[in-house]
């Protein structure tokens, strides 16, 4: 039960979310103290897209991988 490739999807999807929101969010907080805004918000969203689906894209081939040999 606890090997099961589900889990391994909803892993992904966490650090998908994650990797998107907290770069977001440390860009928005930086974005109010040196009155930038919006611009370190969408860079820090960029590189938090960039980062999130290139961690997600390697996480989905480790399961995949798994699963195929099982």
């Amino acid at each position: 039960m606890w090997n099961s490739p589900v889990l391994g999807f909803v892993g992904i999807g966490s650090y998908l979310a994650a990797a998107i929101v907290v770069p977001t969010i440390i860009g928005h907080a930086l974005d109010g103290r040196f009155d930038t805004e919006p611009v370190l918000t969408l860079v820090f969203l960029l590189v938090g897209l960039m980062a999130g689906f290139l961690g997600a894209y390697r996480q989905l081939q480790d399961v995949l991988r798994e699963t195929n040999r099982e």
